[in-house]
């Protein structure tokens, strides 16, 4: 179908007008001036960079006349799509409709407080629905499915969060308190639903002297078989290696002294007492799922042993799927590590996190490959971040109680290193000719406990990162996927409490930071942060509450983090679209201007007449997103205790796609725009590559030397001005 015959530029005239425009836009100025490069342009310039150009025959350039951006196209379609074999299929552009433009205003953030320009939300804080759960701190939660009640498809995926300590309250026996046994899920993290409130009665082991045995009242019963209890652990456990989480999991915590027993749930409702656990009573210990087992380290009182679990069938039971019941179940536990061993590094703690990361051995390039995701060996490692530490004061090791910024490192569970900080300039630990480098005293982020980590990969592949920019760096641009391409674990918030130099930090001390390693090194702030008080600024915007009505930024601890999903419009039709059988997935396109442009559905290739007879049937845009508008991953970051004037809160965020694109606040380095969903940075022209639109693209540099001073921008348009008058 050809465009309208009003389109102005049809008409030679604004043809002849568009080309002069162009011409006296160039960035080089008139053609008799040369074109300057930086200096860090010119030492990234190799010697037979125009032998290169002048052999790639894959690419040339074409004015878009859709607003007026310019799109790096192949001239034969068959290359690009060899080339993205398995990718999703590249769409014709509409170029006489008006561009389905979305400014993405709804998550783009104001002038930052330094002048380095406006910046891209990280997070979004979700308006609670109906019904949500009281403000507290050191309560848990996990992934699991959620139960089967109406409304909600089998295998529905949740966030479940159990107990707490919140604001004092009169509880069911009529005693004042401020822990819970309360049990909530939900499955956006906006719409919060109470179980035996909402949704059914809790039923289990309501049993004298190991919980709540006088909690069984007929009518709603929203108190759980184990007593109330803070600073505890909640995982989903898989029995049968299957890939998919079979039970939860409840270990410990105050209720209201450390404690050892273990709680099994199958489905949320029903509770079973598991009796206690081998290892000691404790509370504020951390726990992850570790090859297939659940690992637990530390806690308080504090300690640094370590112990393994496996949930398994009762003696002479066997698993039957979701009709089994969780009195089947138990857990069998091995300790790894005993505690204050002497060969163990890290020392007795509490407060702290655990993360595990699947790291492929080795990243070959891609281009040399064929295929960037072949076959490779993995390592599993697990990774202790932080917390509040010592040693035992008659011990030869004891440096004093507090906060620290440590990080230790295993592949088994049994043997842990600790990981060294990098050194002052930026290398690797080990310098040349073997020599030890000036490391740093410590790691770059502050020492901490009672923060949030997680381990942000792609669905479905443990051993690749979240963000597409950093795929699409390795995949298209050779970049070294040793160095970008293993997940991301991230850390944030938490406090500082204990000994500092001579005196004692009795009032905890909190952050608003949020960091990033793939090594446990080398670590990267994701924020910006300004001033303190009243005047504090962050951009992370998890840190935001109110008090007395005022809005400010504050530190929080005692939060929990997990990896879950979110909801977005990917494509500005002011809708979400949850796809499924009949629907196309969603197909975002960016232009080099770092734009967002209409693109067609994936089915509609080749569908306009007039751009294949202009030769520009199949683009081959910057960056494209292919998905549906739910289910996108994203972090959520649960209520959580704040300091000085706060109070403990119920806030839940969820995280945008900023967290993907900025560095200390800048969204890529100021040289691009941050795409939706998990696309990451789209750098605003061919002159910038990489992750973070870092690197100097210098096939860019060099078609620009070789069409001469101006002739870049000559030769854009007159292509436009052959198309044009055709």
């Amino acid at each position: 179908m050809p465009p309208p015959a009003s389109m102005p530029w049809r008409n030679p005239s604004s043809a002849l007008l568009l080309f002069l425009l162009l011409l006296l836009s160039s960035p080089y100025g008139s053609t008799g001036q040369t074109a300057e490069l930086s200096e860090d342009e010119r030492a990234q310039l190799s010697e037979n960079e125009l032998e290169r150009l002048e052999n790639t025959e894959k690419y040339r350039f074409q004015y878009s006349t859709i607003d007026g951006s310019f799109l790096m196209r192949s001239l034969d379609p068959g290359v690009v799509q060899a080339e993205y074999a398995g990718y999703p299929p590249i769409v014709s552009l509409y170029t006489y409709q008006s561009p389905n433009v979305e400014t993405m205003t709804d998550y783009l953030r104001g002038e930052n407080p330094d002048g380095k320009g406006a910046g891209t939300r990280n997070w979004k804080k979700l308006k609670h629905g109906s019904q949500s759960f009281t403000r507290r701190n050191g309560h848990a939660t996990t992934i699991y499915k959620c139960p089967i009640v109406a409304n909600t498809k089998p295998g529905t995926m949740c966030i479940w969060l159990i107990g707490g300590r919140s604001e004092e309250y009169q509880a069911y026996d009529l005693e004042f308190t401020r822990r819970n046994a309360d049990i909530y899920y939900s499955t956006d993290g906006n719409e919060w639903f109470q179980v035996g409130w909402q949704v059914g009665n809790l039923e289990g082991d309501f049993i004298d002297g190991i919980g709540n045995f006088d909690a069984k009242f007929p009518g709603k019963r929203p108190v759980a078989p184990f007593y109330s209890r803070f600073g505890h652990t909640l995982d989903a456990v898989d029995i049968d290696g299957d890939g998919e989480t079979d039970a939860m999991i409840l270990i410990g915590g105050y209720n209201p002294e450390p404690s050892n027993d273990v709680w099994i749930s199958v489905d949320g409702i029903n509770w079973s007492f598991d009796g206690y656990a081998p290892f000691t009573e404790r509370a504020w210990h951390a726990t992850a799922i570790f090859k297939g087992q659940l690992v637990i380290v530390g806690g308080a009182p504090l300690s640094n042993d370590v112990w393994v679990g496996d949930l398994v069938m009762k003696p002479g039971l066997n698993y039957n799927g979701t009709l089994t019941a969780s009195k089947d179940m138990t857990m069998t536990w091995r300790q790894k590590v005993s505690a204050h061993h002497p060969d163990t590094p890290f020392s007795p703690r509490s407060g702290h996190c655990i993360l595990t990361q699947l790291r492929r051995n080795f990243w070959p390039k891609a281009n040399e490959t064929g295929s960037s995701f072949v076959n490779t060996s993995t390592t599993d490692r697990m990774y202790i971040i932080g917390g509040f530490a010592s040693w035992p004061r008659e011990d030869p090791r004891y440096d004093g109680e507090r906060s620290r910024n440590d990080v230790y490192v295993s592949t088994d569970g049994a043997n842990w290193e600790k990981v060294e900080p990098p050194c002052e300039d930026g290398t690797t630990v080990t310098g040349v000719n073997g020599t030890t480098c000036q490391k740093k005293m410590s790691m770059d982020w502050a020492a901490r406990a009672w923060h949030g980590c997680a381990t942000f990969h792609k669905p479905g592949d443990r051993s690749v990162d979240i963000n597409q920019a950093a795929v699409w760096e390795y995949e298209k641009n050779d970049g070294d996927g040793n160095e970008i391409m293993h997940p991301k674990m991230y850390i944030m918030g938490g406090g500082y409490i204990g000994t500092k130099r001579n005196h004692v930090i009795r009032k905890m001390e909190a952050y608003v930071d949020t960091w990033w390693s793939r090594d446990g090194i080398n670590w990267q702030q994701v924020n910006l942060a300004d001033s303190s008080g009243a005047a504090l600024f962050t951009t992370q915007e998890w840190a935001q509450t109110s008090v007395e009505g005022v809005p400010i930024n504050i530190g929080k601890w005692g939060f929990s983090l997990e990896v879950f999903h979110r909801e977005e419009d990917m494509n500005g039709d002011g809708y979400i679209d949850s796809g499924g059988p009949g629907r196309d997935p969603k197909v975002v396109a960016f232009d080099f201007a770092g734009n967002q442009i209409a693109a067609a559905a994936p089915g509609a290739v080749a569908a306009d007449a007039a751009v294949n007879t202009a030769g520009m049937g199949y683009a081959e845009f910057w960056r494209l997103q292919n998905t549906t508008e739910v289910n996108i991953p994203a972090l959520m970051f649960v209520a959580g205790d704040t300091v000085d004037a706060g109070g403990l809160t119920n806030d839940v965020f969820v995280s945008k796609p900023g967290l993907l694109c900025e560095k200390e606040g800048i969204t890529c380095n100021q040289r691009g725009v941050c795409g939706p969903g998990t696309m990451g940075c789209v750098c605003e022209s061919l002159q910038w590559l990489g992750e973070y639109c870092e690197r100097l693209n210098q096939d860019y540099v060099s078609s620009a030397r070789l069409l001469g001073p101006g002739g870049l921008n000559v030769a854009l348009s007159l292509i436009a001005v052959v198309w044009l008058l055709q």
